[in-house]
């Protein structure tokens, strides 16, 4: 291997860490409903975040976190980074952590903000 092809290789080994398996994180063969009132919607690469005060359920009055797909690939299911605000009230079901941690995954899921029924898909991770 010459000395650019494994400058390239240790350069890009921390991204292939850094990202984690949804498999290994999220429950797949699992959903829960998650709903209350948005804190934050983060429009982040790699992944998009909403930030939940929970009303009701098991993580009522907790921040439950709500991992999402990339701008790109919810830009392309028609979201914008100003479809959800601080302050809407949202319902999502999500893929519970495999932890028990107030976080979940949408993945090709559904979700109401203010009462409109929307989408949201997930590339597999």
């Amino acid at each position: 291997m010459s000395v650019w092809g494994v400058a390239l290789a240790l350069g890009a080994a921390p991204a292939a860490f850094a990202h984690h398996s949804a498999a290994a994180t999220y429950a797949a063969d699992d959903t829960i409903a998650v709903r209350g009132t948005v804190i934050q919607f983060r429009w982040t690469n790699p992944h998009c975040h909403v930030y939940i005060d929970v009303e009701r359920g098991p993580f009522k009055g907790r921040t439950y976190t709500v991992e999402l797909g990339s701008p790109g690939a919810l830009s392309s299911d028609g979201w914008s980074r100003t479809m959800v605000r601080a302050g809407d009230d949202v319902e999502m079901i999500v893929h519970p952590s495999r932890s028990g941690a107030a976080a979940g995954l949408c993945r090709q899921c559904a979700m109401t903000i203010n009462g409109r029924p929307t989408k949201s898909r997930t590339p597999a991770s």
